[in-house]
């Protein structure tokens, strides 16, 4: 993973005060669009680099932002909740059919490691399933979680190599067969 500080997700306290950051935004307050942008870019820039396969996103990332802030000034009755789909709708829009060339030839594949993943999380608590879909699937970085799971860094470790284990190991098994 790409060490640079700007892949770091925003801390907890500033996506709580999200909702006080879009009235700010709706108001025109100087700084404000700035402060949002960089509460969203962490996990923009790592949805557009899941679908386009490659770490160089970075213009993609603040063409999708400045978009999006747009929207979000243009309509001051949006509500934070709808902050999240409105990027990714976004990035489904800007992106849609320029996923990896290697999912696109082994989708099959791809179907198949899901289906075994879906699987592992299963039989996992809530909180182990709570604490990989925020590192994976959201982009987290896990210090920014794990106090809230009331997990150590060593226990989430643990966690991700004990999936990352049983994943590799079933994963070669539906090959081999």
């Amino acid at each position: 993973m790409d060490p640079n500080p700007k892949n770091r997700a925003p801390a907890a306290a500033d996506v709580n005060h999200l909702p006080e950051l879009l009235e700010r935004v709706h108001a025109g307050h100087e700084g404000a669009a700035e402060q949002l942008h960089g509460i969203l870019y962490p996990g923009v820039r790592f949805l557009i680099q899941r679908r386009l396969g490659r770490y160089n996103v970075d213009r993609e990332a603040d063409s999708v932002l400045q978009a999006a802030i747009r929207g979000i000034q243009a309509d001051a009755s949006m509500p934070a909740s709808q902050v999240n789909s409105l990027v990714r709708r976004l990035i489904q829009q800007r992106f849609d059919g320029k996923s990896r060339p290697a999912e696109a030839a082994n989708a099959g594949e791809i179907g198949r490691s899901v289906g075994i993943a879906e699987q592992i999380l299963e039989r996992m608590s809530p909180v182990e399933r709570n604490a990989l879909k925020r590192c994976y699937v959201l982009g987290e970085a896990p210090e920014s979680f794990l106090q809230d799971l009331n997990l150590t860094l060593e226990e989430f470790r643990t966690i991700r190599s004990r999936a990352r284990a049983e994943f590799s190991s079933k994963k070669s098994k539906t090959n081999v067969a």
